[in-house]
């Protein structure tokens, strides 16, 4: 029998579960690496060049030493989608959606006003969501060699 004083500690359950969304996070960095062009530049939008797949546009809307902020759109004959914001936090090596509908940036943007549980649902649907997103772009041919640089915005 292990002594109390040499016994592991009992792992959180958050840790072992297979949604865990710290994994998740690693996972979305990862993708998005493969997936975005070689150097961003802020201020800049960036256009898919695949010819027989919808448009996909990257804004760079801030990019500092640790963070890079992105948003990313389709583009259709009839109009353009919603906007996907992403931060990806380059020392940690981390990537989240911060907001991908009005629903979920009001439920941002209302912070301590809202159900931390709904804030933590909403952030683990989201990646949930950007880690399929991405690896289904990658499966579709769009790789960080597929972009065009565009004007300033």
């Amino acid at each position: 029998m292990l002594d109390s004083k040499i016994r592991p500690k009992a792992i959180k359950p958050e840790y072992i579960n297979q949604q865990c969304v710290s994994i998740q996070h690693e996972d979305n960095y990862q993708l998005l690496n493969l997936l975005l062009p070689g150097k961003l530049i802020e201020n800049k939008q960036y256009k898919s060049k695949l010819f027989d797949k919808p448009q996909l546009n990257i804004k760079v809307v801030n990019q500092y030493k640790y963070t890079l902020e992105l948003e990313f759109s389709y583009f259709f004959q009839f109009g353009q989608s919603e906007t996907i914001s992403i931060k990806l936090y380059n020392d940690a090596k981390v990537a989240e959606i911060v907001y991908c509908t009005d629903v979920q940036q009001f439920i941002r943007l209302m912070g301590p006003k809202i159900c931390p549980k709904i804030h933590k649902e909403t952030r683990n649907v989201l990646n949930i969501f950007l880690n399929k997103w991405l690896d289904f772009l990658l499966s579709n041919g769009y790789n960080s060699q597929q972009w065009i640089q565009c004007s300033t915005i």
